[in-house]
């Protein structure tokens, strides 16, 4: 069943994070029908359903993404430190009068 593969993590088991979202994007969906056919849904209830359910996205790809970036985003800071730390010219300069226009190596 496909709903049932869509609100399984990795390992196989239920995952209350995808439950809870798509219960909640079924919710939204169905109060945009109903807005448009028979109630009239006040407007702050749009970005409150919104930011509901972007926090519910954030946290069922939250763990994966910061398991992904956060290596990398720690080697950039270390490489800012180390430039911080200790600053080295380059060994050959552009504006050397020996520099020509096909000296790089």
């Amino acid at each position: 069943m496909i709903i049932k593969d869509i609100l399984t993590d990795e390992r196989g088991t239920p995952s209350a994070a995808r439950t809870f979202l798509f219960g909640s994007l079924v919710f939204t969906g169905t109060i945009i029908v109903l807005d448009s056919i028979i109630l009239a849904v006040p407007e702050i209830a749009y970005p409150l359903l919104g930011s509901l359910n972007i926090g519910l996205l954030s946290w069922c790809g939250g763990p994966r993404v910061a398991a992904y970036l956060a290596p990398q985003i720690g080697a950039a800071a270390a490489g800012i430190a180390k430039a911080i730390k200790a600053p080295r010219r380059p060994d050959l300069l552009d504006n050397s009068p020996d520099f020509k226009e096909h000296d790089e190596k």
